[in-house]
C-alpha cells in the first residue's frame, strides 16, 4: 500500500521488479537474463536476523499479507504486515505506554484505499521479540525512529480498494523504498533500516523477503548466489537522516495485444491485488478475464492471463488514474515464485527464482 505523506502531493512509483519469465496459469520457466552477481559482496558482514512469519503463509497460494510480530515503545505484541508500499511504522497510539512529549503531528494517507491516518510522530523503540541471529540462537532486534502513534481514521473514498476501507488503524510495518522525497518517506523513518547493529556499522543495512520470514541484514551465509540484482540509481541527499534512498529504475507492461508502454513497476507486498497506470489507458474499472498481462523489466517478463488462477496471478487486475505516470503495482502474489533482496547500502533490487 503505497502511500502519500501529504496526501495532495502524488508520489513517485517505487521499488522494482526484477522477475524472469512466468507463463499461464502458474507455470514458470526462468529466462536468459544477464546477473549481477551477490558473491563475496558481503565478506565483511557477519550479523544478520531471521524473524519467522506470524500467520504461516503459503507462497504457492498466498491469500493475505505478510505478517510478524513486534512491539512498540514497551507495548504488548502485535501482528505487524510487511509493507514494501510504504515507507513507516503505523499503530493505535493506544498500543504505546507512553507518548514522549511534544510529539509531532501526523498524517499518512494510503493511497491505494484511501484511508487517511491522523496522530504524532513519537519516537520510540520498535523490537522485533521472534528475531533469531540467522543460523543461530534467539537475539533482541531493536530500532528506535518515529512511528505514526495513531488516534483518528477516515476513509477519503479515494484509491483503487476504497471499498475496501473500514476505517480501522491498521499495525503496519512499512519497509518501503523510493516512495517519495519528504522527511517521512526517509529511509530514517525504516525499521528494517535503523537496527540498533546497522546504525553501528556492523550489519549491512538491507533485507530479505524469503519463505522462512523476513531476514533483516546482509551477509554471505544468508544472500543465496541464486539472486539476480540491477542496480538502483541513488535519490540523492535525503530529506531527513545521513542515508540517500533510491529510485525506481523503468519498467513497463503490455495489456492485450497492444504496444509496451514504460514506466515504473512496483512490488507492493500490502496488496493481492494489481493495477496499472497510463494514459492510455480507462481511469477505473478492471480488464477482461483472460486478458494477457506481461510485466517487462529489461529482460525480465512476467506474464499471466487475468483471472487464470495462477500461483503469482494477482486477485484482480485494475485501472487507476495514472497520477504516478505509466505505473504498475504488481501487489505481493507477484511473490509467489520469488524471493526478494533489498541492499540499502549497495542500492541493489533482486529477485531469487525458487519454483
Amino acid at each position: 500500500m503505497y502511500h502519500l505523506s501529504n496526501p495532495m502531493k502524488p508520489l513517485t512509483a517505487a521499488s522494482l521488479l526484477t522477475l524472469t519469465t512466468l507463463l499461464g496459469c502458474g507455470s514458470t520457466t526462468p529466462s536468459t537474463t544477464t546477473t549481477q552477481t551477490t558473491t563475496g559482496l558481503y565478506t565483511a558482514y557477519t550479523q544478520a536476523y531471521q524473524i519467522p512469519y506470524t500467520n504461516s503463509p503459503t507462497f504457492g497460494n498466498l491469500t493475505s499479507t505478510l505478517q510478524i510480530n513486534a512491539t512498540v515503545g514497551g507495548g504488548s505484541e502485535h501482528a505487524f504486515t510487511i509493507d514494501t508500499g510504504s515507507v513507516g511504522v503505523v499503530l493505535p497510539a493506544t498500543d504505546i505506554p507512553t507518548i514522549p512529549p511534544n510529539s509531532p503531528s501526523g498524517t499518512l494517507t494510503y493511497s491505494s484505499s484511501g484511508l487517511q491516518l491522523t496522530g504524532v510522530w513519537a519516537t520510540v523503540p520498535i523490537t522485533f521479540p521472534d528475531a533469531i541471529i540467522y543460523g543461530g540462537a534467539a537475539s533482541t532486534a531493536t530500532a528506535t525512529i518515529p512511528v505514526l502513534a495513531v488516534t483518528s481514521s477516515l476513509c477519503t473514498g479515494s484509491g483503487v480498494n476504497a471499498g475496501s476501507c473500514t476505517g480501522a488503524i491498521p499495525h503496519e510495518l512499512g519497509i518501503g523504498f523510493g516512495r517519495g522525497t519528504t522527511v517521512q518517506t526517509s529511509p530514517l523513518y525504516n525499521a528494517a533500516l535503523n537496527l540498533t547493529n546497522m546504525l553501528a556499522g556492523t550489519m549491512r543495512r538491507g533485507y530479505l523477503i524469503e519463505r522462512e520470514g523476513l531476514v533483516l541484514g546482509l551477509t554471505n551465509a544468508d544472500v543465496n548466489p541464486a539472486y539476480v540484482t540491477q542496480a538502483l540509481t541513488s535519490a540523492g541527499t535525503p530529506a531527513a537522516g545521513t542515508y540517500n534512498d533510491w529510485q525506481t529504475p523503468t519498467g513497463g507492461f503490455v495489456l492485450g495485444t497492444g504496444s509496451q508502454l514504460n514506466g515504473t513497476v512496483l512490488i507492493d507486498t500490502g496488496l493481492l491485488d494489481m493495477f496499472l497506470e497510463d494514459t492510455s489507458l480507462p481511469s477505473s474499472g478492471q480488464p477482461a478475464n483472460n486478458t494477457a498481462v506481461k510485466i517487462v523489466i529489461g529482460t525480465h517478463d512476467y506474464i499471466f492471463n487475468v483471472g487464470d488462477g495462477g500461483d503469482a496471478t494477482p486477485t484482480s487486475v485494475n485501472y487507476a488514474t495514472p497520477s504516478h505516470g505509466t505505473f504498475v503495482n504488481t501487489g505481493l502474489r507477484a511473490l509467489g515464485h520469488y524471493n526478494l533482496l533489498y541492499d540499502a547500502d549497495g542500492g541493489l533490487f533482486g529477485l531469487w527464482y525458487v519454483n
